[in-house]
C-alpha cells in the first residue's frame, strides 16, 4: 500500500469529530476500501489493510474503523461495527472466516497500540527522574523495556503474516497464531508499561490506561489465548507431522 493513503488515512483519524466520526468517514471513501473496484471499493487486499489496522489501534479511543471496512464486504453500507464476528455472521459469512478476521483484526490492533505504548514507556524512562538520573539508566528498567521491545516485535511479526492475501480467504491457523502470540504480548507488554509509570500510570490524567485497558479488551475479543492455544494444539496433534513441517503448514 502507498504511503499516500496511509499518509491520508493518518490524517483522517486525526481530524475525526469524536461525537459524530461517522459522516466524515463515509465522506472519506476509507469505509470502501476493501471492496471491489465494480462496487465502488479499491480491492484492498490483507497486505494493505495491516498499516492501517495498525493506525486505529494506536487510537484505541476511537470508532471502529477497521472493523465496518471489514464488515462492508459483505454488508454493504454498515456503520460502527462494533463487533465484527457478529456483524460477518449475521450477513451470511462463514463463522470460521468471521472468527479469524475478526481475531486478525483485534491482533492487528493490539500491535499498534503495544507500539504506541512501548513509545510513550522509552519517553517516560528517558525523562523521569530517581535518584538523580533519568530511570531509564537503570539496568533493571533498561532490561524490562528490552522485553516490551521483544514482545512487540515478535507480536507484530505474527500479526503480519496473517495479514496475507483476500480478506474471505483468510488463514485461520494464522489468524489464530497472530491472537494468540499478540496477547501474550499484551500481557507483558500492559504490566511493563505500568511497572516503568509507575502510580501516574494508574490516574485518570494520564493516557496509559486507555491502551492497557483496550490491550485486555481486545485479548479477550473473539477468542483468548486459551481459545486459541486449544484450537491450534488440536490441529497439531491431527496428523503426525514433526514440528519443522507443522510451522512450514502455516
Amino acid at each position: 500500500m502507498s504511503d499516500l493513503i496511509l499518509e491520508q488515512f493518518t490524517r483522517l483519524l486525526d481530524s475525526l469529530d469524536a461525537a459524530a466520526p461517522w459522516p466524515g468517514l463515509e465522506d472519506s471513501g476509507f469505509l470502501d476500501l476493501l471492496r471491489p473496484e465494480a462496487e465502488g471499493g479499491a480491492g484492498l487486499d490483507l497486505e494493505g489493510l495491516f498499516t492501517l489496522a495498525l493506525e486505529t489501534g494506536r487510537r484505541p479511543l476511537g470508532p471502529p474503523v477497521i472493523e465496518t471496512m471489514v464488515a462492508r464486504l459483505l454488508a454493504p453500507g454498515a456503520v460502527n461495527t462494533t463487533d465484527l464476528e457478529a456483524a460477518l455472521t449475521a450477513a451470511g459469512g462463514d463463522c470460521e472466516t468471521a472468527r479469524a478476521l475478526a481475531a486478525a483484526v483485534a491482533a492487528a490492533r493490539m500491535v499498534g497500540a503495544m507500539e504506541r505504548l512501548q513509545e510513550m514507556t522509552l519517553e517516560w524512562a528517558s525523562t523521569r527522574k530517581q535518584f538523580g538520573r533519568e530511570i531509564g539508566k537503570f539496568q533493571a528498567i533498561q532490561h524490562q523495556i528490552a522485553v516490551l521491545a521483544e514482545e512487540v516485535t515478535a507480536a507484530r511479526m505474527a500479526a503480519q503474516i496473517a495479514f496475507t492475501g483476500e480478506p474471505l480467504a483468510i488463514s485461520p491457523r494464522r489468524a489464530g497464531l497472530a491472537k494468540l502470540r499478540a496477547g501474550e504480548a499484551a500481557q507483558a507488554a500492559a504490566a511493563i508499561a505500568h511497572a516503568v509509570h509507575g502510580a501516574i500510570g494508574v490516574s485518570q490524567e494520564h493516557p496509559l490506561h486507555h491502551y492497557t485497558g483496550a490491550l485486555h479488551r481486545w485479548r479477550l475479543a473473539h477468542g483468548g489465548e486459551a481459545w486459541w492455544a486449544r484450537r491450534l494444539g488440536r490441529w497439531a496433534l491431527a496428523g503426525d507431522d514433526d514440528m519443522v513441517s507443522l510451522a512450514r503448514a502455516v
